[in-house]
This record gives structure tokens, sequence and C-alpha cells, in this order.
């Protein structure tokens, strides 16, 4: 959903105090509005946000970079590198601000020196693979990431980015031990393991596309109204019934289970379409599922 935006420039300084720390809390970035309370509000009177001044800057300089604007990024890393010489937080702040310039090289230098000083902190390697990929040197970040994950194995976010780097290069297998790698850490999630399903169906041949119709059933087991798994089990079981040599019983298996599937997408769009404004749209897709149906 799309965060309702509002005029920041007039709240009160304690509106705006209280809006910084509820995106923060949520992790949500808003980073248009986070610079503009900044500008018009809560630069007026730095002092008065007290402990959460540092804190603040940070969260100011990354919106900043967000939006282009290196200036107001640089105040920011100028005023928390006063109060903190020798931190990290401010290092890494520092890289991205060259990052954001282009000044790869520079921003490079920071990271070695931040990964050297503490190898235990993933952010900095993962930096460097923003880096890269800011760069257009996704093989490069391919293996960064790799040479990441040997330390951090469990980096289910790591392995997330991995795996799309392994499709946008059509290494599919690769990008299959990926999504698996997350799953391990997340096996009820229904939207990874539709994910894992289309990339073996994608993969192609029987036993592939036999996984991902497991795949698929099992992402509808947490998420029964998830209408892509449904399109996925029909598809990866006509696929099975038009190109494998089956069995009178696997036939019928893969059939009834297309089926079944279809029946439940139909299902839905006509939940859909009683709610609907104009119930005619979905009319038309509902008799094009029916026709789907395997005889």
């Amino acid at each position: 959903m799309v965060a309702d935006r509002r005029d920041w420039t007039t709240v009160s300084f304690e509106e705006g105090r209280e809006a910084l720390k509820e995106w923060r809390e949520e992790h949500a970035r808003r980073s248009d509005e986070v610079v503009e309370l900044w500008e018009h509000v809560l630069s007026r009177s730095p002092s008065s946000l007290a402990d959460e001044l540092c804190t603040v800057y940070e969260q100011v300089c990354i919106a900043a970079l967000d939006c282009s604007r290196t200036d107001l990024a640089h105040e920011c890393i100028n005023a928390l590198h006063k109060r903190f010489p020798g931190s990290s937080r401010v290092l890494r702040l520092q890289g991205m601000f060259y990052e954001a310039r282009g000044q790869w090289k520079t921003a490079e230098g920071i990271y070695e020196k931040l990964i050297a000083a503490d190898e235990t902190n993933p952010g900095y390697r993962k930096r460097r693979v923003a880096m890269l990929l800011g760069q257009g040197k996704r093989l490069e970040a391919i293996k960064a990431l790799n040479e990441h994950l040997e330390s951090f194995i469990t980096d289910s976010e790591a392995w997330l980015q991995l795996c799309e780097l392994y499709l946008t290069e059509s290494d599919y297998a690769r990008a299959a031990h990926a999504m698996e790698e997350v799953l391990l850490t997340a096996p009820t999630n229904s939207i990874y393991l539709r994910r894992l399903a289309d990339i073996r169906y994608t993969q192609g041949g029987q036993e592939n596309v036999e996984v991902a119709r497991a795949y698929y059933e099992q992402a509808l087991k947490f998420s029964p109204v998830d209408l892509r798994a449904l399109y996925g089990v029909v598809l990866s079981c006509n696929s099975l019934v038009a190109t494998a040599r089956l069995t009178a019983d696997k036939k019928k298996e893969y059939t009834t289970a297309a089926n079944a599937a279809l029946q439940r997408i139909v299902e839905r769009y006509e939940t859909l379409e009683s709610e609907a404004a104009n119930p005619e749209e979905y009319s038309n897709i509902i008799e094009t599922v029916r026709g789907m149906e395997i005889h």
C-alpha cells in the first residue's frame, strides 16, 4: 500500500519528531518526507532532539542519499563526524556518500577498511555488493555474495539477492539452490515456496516440473487463495500430461489436480466478482478458466 502523502512543512516540531521515530521503528524509508520534515521543521532546532539527534542525522543522511541530495547528506555526515570522529557507522555513511557521487574507488577503499576492522559485520560486505550492482558489475557482485555467504550462510537476504542475480544470468540451477537456502530459514513462507516452484518450472524437464508442482501445492497449504500458485499447479500438471509418458493412473492424478486447481481459481474469481464495483470484468475471466478444464 502506498503511504498517504501529506504536507509536512506545516506540522509542529513534536509531530515531526514523532513521525521520524515511527518511521524508524517501522523500518519505513519515506525518504522524500524525511528530507521535507528535516528541512522545514526539525532543522530549525536540532538541539531539541536531545539524545535522538544523532539517530535522526543518520536517518536524514540515508534519506538524502535516496533523494540525490548529497549536499544535505554531507551536512549530516559532517555533524556526526564531529561527535564521533572514529565511528564505523559514520565511515559507512561516508562510503554510501561516495557511492552516490559515483566515486567508486573511494567508497571501495572505505568498505575494505571497515571489513578489515570488523570481519564479523555483514553490513560492510553487503555495501560492497550494492556498490558493484550500482556499477552494473553483476558477475563481480555474484562472486562477492558467494564470498559473503561462506561466512554468513544463514543470511537469507543475501541468498535472495544471489538468486535474483543468477536468474538475470539465466542460471536456473544455481538460482534454485539459492532459493532452497532461503527456504531453510523460512520453510512456511508461501511466496518463497512459489518462487522456487517458478524457477523449477522454468528449468523444464519432467523431474523439475514435478518438483515445481509439489512446491506450488506446498505454497497453497500456507496461502490457499494464492492465484499464482493455483495457476502454477494447472500449468505444471498440463505440462506433465502433454510431455511425459504416463501411466493411466498418473495421467488421472495430474488431470484431477489441474481441474481441482481450476475450480478453486473459479471460486476465487467468483468471490472477487461479488465484491467488485464492475463484476462483468470477472465474468469473462471465469468463463475462460472454465474452458481450460481437462477432459
